[in-house]
């Protein structure tokens, strides 16, 4: 693998600048400071009270001066700049349960095109397989203590941010890293009123810087390796007068190519935040705006065909009719290439009647929209479409844009309507996807207690197709974003699937938390009542099957306690309950055409939630050493949900397969810098197991009960050591993962591996207008170890998993400045 080192190059694009305007309120305004986000406990019943385990206090406090960190980017004073722990890789916690938070410090020393899971990959728990080096791609992964990704819930200022039809992250569409406040990860449960109805495990949060008091900019550039390039340009408001009102937008770009085979990278971005304080009240809106095409990565079937092919195992770069290498489809790069756009708008609120009684309200919106190709092949005219009821129409879209011109069928390039006409097609994935919902709560407090009732609507709309589009003799298709698809006699759209979903929540909770013993005893108590109602339209026309749903409810209980055994040390207990809702494509049959129109999968309404009952007891230290935690969790899952056979029908089926037992040990440590050095470590032992056996396609069982769950490695340990002398700073990072089983029958395994990391970097005095203008070099996989680094999707037995390989050795320079 040949290692090359990059030049700073490019200009900077700079574009879009977005007028934020918030109306203004009774109370006189003040310069106060909201000092965190309300993202990480949903909307803002937890904006104010900093035990939540969410975000910081949003207590206004006094204004401290303005300073500038490692990148550049504004810091307060009174956080203590190049004097956090590890780093900024371990924030002081008081939640009375295992939480695990990485800060602008670290951040903004980090990679700047870094997604979220690739800045949490440090904390214990947190399994992440990045899918590639610079956190572009959604191919990433993560599991936490062996629950996977879609058992997790993610949450962007208060709002949901799991893909509504199957519950991952995406987090390549999240906001741009430098406008980042924190990421936390809580591992056992979420907050109270957190908006899921996915989380059998736990929540992901990551939370957005407010806007500077001052105005002002902030700019990157960067270049590195596979020709990496971005831009990033961000410009504050500061107060705007005297009302109280500051806003921010940014823009990014990045392109580059693929870091394995063929094709490219591109991503436009925009984040922007606006927000009005007086005195303890806050009013803000934060949104995200991402439109991207990127490369897809071909996964590997088996730990026998990485060892055969290792990093050649790639898409082909020019098209051939009659390739059928990938997994029986057509491996140009061009028919797997990703097209999307979407926009995510939320407004935490928080009101402050008396010091007695607050009111908080969250409303989110989102909305995307884009294609997924999933490979080429031949079609058959009319020889079995919708079970043979249709034929294709030979007058649609053929390749050229006119009728009757010629297109790729098989060896000859003529094309009729005549029934067996071998036509050769891109397949496609469409989707149009939607959710708003509103997160309201009122807390009323006492000498001793707080008492919380919040209600929580969420409205989710999703459709998707799965069309045809014809190929020409050079394996082009009209629009490789699903236009101008092949449509049947009737004037019907060819699709292999065709759905529409709609979901509604209604979710009540109530809590209460009683502190006894001068502040140094917390008691909580709460429940919450989710309730959902699922429908769903058929878009094909098969005789007798078009509308499905189901209603369904789950009660949610939880309790916790701490205690505070002296400033420094405290000690937790609590047990929550959590739970996850079916995917919203396991209610559907799916049909194989335009082939044979045979049945091939079999919806399932009548899958239960899979329920989790999480038990944490945990100590935490935080003083002037720095920070540190222990927890030790045990989880009982019921109903558990995997894709697997029922016996009387030999197809693959979403079900219930019963249970899951999880238990271990999480700990980590962040100390103080001494002489500019500030370690961090974490680790894990992890012992996870499926507790019953799985059905098989013979009618039988997969001997699976006692084994242990795929994707949940036994030992994880990550170390690392940052310096920060004001001058020069850099890190460096290694992280340990055991070796984890790819199936449910642990017939096949991944080795454990190690990766390093590093970064160094430098900063200057002002310059001109640049306000502390630093550069610095991120290293991703220093040594270039070539390994299988996760599970994208489990198997039940060898040969049926998909796995992810590690990116190779790359690194990004990037100039940094404040304006």
């Amino acid at each position: 693998m040949i290692k090359h080192t990059t030049c700073l190059t490019g200009c900077v694009a700079v574009s879009a600048i977005l007028a934020i305007a918030l109306a203004g309120t009774a109370g006189a305004a003040t310069r106060a400071h909201h000092r965190g986000s309300s993202g990480a406990s949903a909307a803002a019943s937890s904006a104010i009270s900093p035990r939540n385990g969410g975000a910081a206090a949003a207590v206004p406090v006094k204004r401290a001066p303005t300073v500038f960190n490692a990148a550049g980017t504004e810091a307060v004073a009174a956080v203590g700049h190049r004097h956090v722990s590890g780093g900024g890789m371990m924030r002081a916690e008081t939640a009375a349960k295992a939480v695990s938070t990485v800060t602008h410090e670290y951040i903004s020393k980090q990679s700047p095109a870094s997604n979220a899971l690739a800045l949490i990959q440090m904390a214990p728990g947190a399994n992440v397989a990045m899918g590639d080096p610079f956190g572009v791609s959604d191919e990433s992964m993560i599991t936490v203590r062996g629950m996977n990704q879609q058992q997790i819930g993610y949450t962007f200022e208060g709002a949901p941010m799991n893909d509504p039809d199957d519950y991952t992250p995406n987090s390549s569409e999240w906001i741009d890293s430098e406008n980042m406040d924190n990421v936390q990860l809580q591992q056992g449960s979420g907050e109270l009123n957190s908006p899921l109805t996915n989380s059998a495990g736990g929540i992901m949060a990551v939370n957005m810087r407010n806007p500077k008091y001052e105005h002002g900019g902030e700019l990157d550039i960067s270049y590195g390796t596979h020709q990496l390039n971005r831009q990033f340009i961000r410009y504050d408001t500061g107060e705007i007068g005297h009302s109280g009102v500051r806003a921010f937008a940014s823009y990014s770009n990045l392109s580059g190519k693929a870091w394995r085979g063929p094709g490219r990278n591109n991503r436009r971005h925009m984040d922007f935040k606006a927000i009005k304080e007086w005195g303890n009240s806050f009013i803000s809106v934060a949104g995200s705006y991402n439109n991207e095409n990127t490369a897809y990565y071909p996964t590997y079937n088996s730990v026998s065909e990485w060892n055969q092919e290792g990093l050649s195992h790639n898409f082909s770069g020019t098209y051939n009719v009659n390739d059928a290498s990938y997994n029986g489809l057509n491996s140009y790069y061009k028919f797997y290439q990703t097209n999307w756009a979407d926009i995510l708008i939320s407004a935490p609120m928080h009101f402050e009647a008396s010091p007695k009684l607050t009111f908080d309200v969250s409303p989110y919106v989102y909305h995307g929209s884009g294609a997924y190709p999933f490979g080429a092949g031949s079609l058959s005219n009319g020889a079995g479409d919708y079970g043979g009821l249709l034929a294709i129409n030979g007058s649609n879209y053929n390749g050229t844009g006119t009728t009757g011109a010629s297109i790729a069928t098989g060896n000859a390039a003529t094309y009729s309507t005549a029934q067996g006409e071998a036509i050769n097609a891109m397949y496609n994935w469409l989707g149009t996807e939607g959710y708003a919902g509103l997160n309201s709560s009122v807390k009323y407090k006492t000498k001793h207690n707080e008492l919380t009732f919040g209600w929580w609507f969420g409205y989710t709309d999703m459709q998707a197709l799965e069309p045809f589009s014809a190929l020409t003799a050079t394996g082009q298709a009209a629009n490789f974003d699903g236009r101008y698809n092949l449509k049947l006699t009737d004037g019907t759209l060819l699709s292999e699937q065709s759905y529409h979903t709609i979901t509604m929540t209604n979710m009540l909770y109530i809590g209460d938390q009683v502190t006894l013993l001068n502040d140094r005893l917390h008691i909580s108590a709460g429940f919450k009542e989710a309730m959902i109602s699922r429908d769903g339209t058929f878009g094909q026309p098969v005789e007798g099957y078009y509308k499905v749903g189901y209603n369904t409810a789950e009660p949610l209980p939880r309790m916790s306690i701490d205690y505070h055994v002296n400033p420094n040390v405290m000690v937790f207990a609590s047990v929550n309950t959590n739970f996850r809702t079916p995917v919203g494509t396991a209610m559907y049959n799916a049909y194989d055409n335009p082939w044979n129109g045979s049945q091939i999968t079999t919806g399932n309404t009548k899958l239960k939630n899979e329920y989790s009952i999480v038990e944490e007891v945990g100590a935490r230290y935080s003083g002037s050493l720095g920070n540190a935690s222990i927890t030790g969790f045990n989880y009982n899952f019921t109903n558990h949900q995997v894709n697997a056979y029922n016996g009387a029908n030999p197809l693959p089926v979403a079900m219930n397969v019963g249970g899951m037992t999880i238990r271990g040990v999480d700990a980590q440590m962040g100390l103080r810098p001494w002489h500019h050095f500030s370690p961090y470590a974490s680790g894990e032992y992890l012992y996870a197991t499926t507790d019953n056996n799985i059905p098989d396609d013979t009618g039988g069982y997969l001997n699976t009960k006692g084994k242990i769950a795929p994707s949940a490695p036994r030992w994880q340990a990550s170390v690392a050591l940052n310096y920060d002398d004001g001058t020069m700073f850099g890190s460096v990072t290694l992280r340990y993962v055991d070796k984890q089983y790819s199936t449910y029958t642990n017939d096949e395994q991944i080795k454990g591996y190690k990766q390093v990391d590093m970064m160094i970097g430098a900063r200057m005095k002002k310059i001109g207008f640049m306000k502390s203008p630093s550069i610095r070099l991120n290293i991703i996989n220093l040594a270039d170890h070539h390994y299988l680094s996760g599970v994208y999707s489990p198997g039940t037995t060898a040969g049926t998993a998909q796995l992810l390989a590690a990116p190779n050795f790359a690194c990004l320079a990037t100039f940094s400045t404040g304006f």
